[in-house]
């Protein structure tokens, strides 16, 4: 045994011992067996429940001093400081099998500590206690009953009041919060005091309604430890006062007085402990459910980065291509004027204007593929502002960037356009454009891979309402009606080979979320129809 633990089991056994003459000196016939707030049995559950079944030494001295003080022989106290003791293991075995937590932060915790007070700690302690006065002739056998009443009563009364109202504010109390304790006392104290003495109250309904709201006021907005303290401090209060002839519970006979009494506290601990740890409960699903909220959003937010990344690279790898198609020809014909240089050359006739012919020509072409570099990088470039455009213009110079390879796969587009200019809207053109390149990709990709006859893809665009509708259509044999529901799903594709199931997906979020409108898909006689719907600002 080290030195700290002595020093526990000192403690917890002058604390147990002075709590239990406080409940006996305020008996009515203080006897060792009292229906009044045995505070001492509150002590010991607590302490057994904090510090475990050790502690049963610690009870097993208090109880045995007490019982020995109240003029009993060491034997019958000894007797009952053995049955006190094993109640304390009892309870721990008994709460560590149900998992209980030891700071009641659920209602399953104060439920079932309930329920091992009444049904098992109390019967227990009251039956083999009463039996121990029985076998030394301090109660006979006709009180027997009336005696282990009383003690079940007054154990239930002190292991209610006082267990939990430890446990909770062991638990949940922190150095800096002490002087709220203190302040809860003072105002729990003050208002006792009012009700009972200065401005009594003759109704006992009344004063429970007056003092439950202080309590369960107090469990709502400050935590169910901070209303079960008020309790206490209200019982002690009122018990003394009582036991001093002053308040509500002195008017009828002394035992009625007492059942009044601790009606009085059951109720309110009762109510208290229930609906405060109800409360928390839901406070703290509450709470939970908002951090798993917060935590999908983030995760959501994380995948749709990884998923604008991963577009992003597979757009680039496309762009890369577009830009390959672009450079095509005027590296053939850069190609051309080297050779013809060569051939001047070989021939002796380079002179002047030849060099000059080949500059402006050379020049020409390297401007070209630069200007190709400009316009993609510009067109895949993110916006900031939303601004004026011509629907007409976007489609066309998405058409232009995949044109190259459309002719090269002998793949013919059709565009109809309302009015010869176009719909002038306002919104972002880039990312439409990045849309419109997508799904005609997708087009080409579906026209290619079925080896389709006489490929085609129709671009069409309208006014309906205050609505613009953009349509592209191909020849492709549609959708499989058992995938057209998922064909907007990430990572979902129809594509035998590199497709990310991404395209389709990144762009009808950014168009209901960044354009304010609808991507739709269906199947016509043709093939596949995706329709862009936005309910933009449409300016002529």
């Amino acid at each position: 045994m080290n030195l700290s633990y002595l020093t526990q089991t000192f403690f917890i056994a002058l604390i147990y011992f002075l709590a239990g003459n406080f409940s006996l000196a305020i008996s009515p016939d203080n006897n060792i067996v009292t229906i009044i707030v045995f505070s001492a049995e509150g002590i010991a559950l607590a302490s057994a429940i904090l510090y475990g079944k050790r502690v049963w030494i610690a009870i097993l001295i208090g109880q045995f001093f007490l019982a020995y003080s109240e003029g009993m022989a060491w034997q019958p106290s000894l007797g009952i400081a053995i049955i006190n003791s094993m109640e304390a293991i009892l309870a721990v075995i008994f709460f560590r099998k149900l998992r209980l937590n030891k700071d009641l932060s659920t209602f399953r915790d104060v439920f079932w500590l309930i329920i091992i007070i009444l049904f098992i700690l109390q019967p227990f302690s009251a039956l083999l206690g009463n039996l121990v006065l029985l076998k030394f002739n301090i109660i006979k056998p006709s009180e027997y009953f009336n005696s282990s009443f009383f003690w079940f009563i007054g154990n239930i009364m002190g292991q209610l009041l006082i267990a939990p109202t430890i446990l909770l504010v062991y638990t949940n109390i922190h150095k800096k919060d002490i002087y709220k304790l203190f302040l809860v006392a003072f105002v729990s104290i003050a208002l006792s005091y009012i009700f009972l003495k200065v401005y009594p109250i003759t109704n006992p309904l009344l004063l429970l309604a007056l003092t439950i709201f202080l309590t369960l006021f107090l469990s709502y907005q400050k935590g169910v430890h901070y209303g079960a303290f008020a309790t206490v401090i209200i019982a002690f209060v009122s018990l003394y006062l009582t036991h001093n002839g002053i308040g509500v519970f002195i008017e009828d006979t002394p035992l009625d007085n007492i059942i009044n009494l601790n009606s009085y506290f059951l109720f309110q601990i009762l109510l208290v402990l229930l609906f405060g740890t109800l409360l928390s409960d839901m406070k703290n699903r509450a709470k939970k459910l908002k951090l798993l909220v917060k935590k999908e959003v983030e995760k959501n937010k994380e995948q749709q980065f990884h998923m604008l990344q991963q577009n992003r690279l597979s757009l680039k790898g496309e762009m890369i291509s577009m830009i390959a198609h672009q450079w095509k020809q005027p590296l053939n014909n850069l190609s051309l004027i080297n050779q013809m240089l060569i051939f001047q050359y070989e021939a002796g006739k380079l002179d002047d204007k030849a060099i000059k012919e080949f500059d402006n020509e050379s020049t020409k072409q390297i401007k070209q593929m630069s200007q190709t570099i400009s316009d993609f990088t510009n067109f895949f470039s993110p916006e900031v502002n939303m601004k004026e455009f011509y629907l007409k213009e976007v489609v066309q110079k998405s058409l232009d960037f995949l044109r190259p390879i459309l002719v090269k796969e002998n793949i013919d587009i059709y565009i109809k356009m309302e009015c010869k200019t176009g719909i002038l809207i306002q919104g972002f053109p880039n990312e439409l454009g990045q849309m419109i390149i997508n799904i005609l990709n997708n087009a080409k990709d579906v026209l290619i891979e079925r080896n389709i006859e006489n490929p085609k893809i129709w671009v069409a665009g309208e006014r309906i309402q205050n609505q613009i509708h953009l349509s592209i259509e191909d020849n492709g044999g549609g959708i499989p009606l058992n995938v057209i529901n998922k064909i907007f799903d990430p990572y979902f594709s129809t594509k035998a080979k590199n497709g990310t199931g991404l395209g389709l997906y990144m762009s009808k979020m950014i168009i209901e979320e960044h354009m304010d409108g609808k991507l739709l898909v269906s199947n016509t006689e043709n093939g596949a129809k995706f329709e862009i719907i936005l309910f933009t600002k449409i300016l002529c």
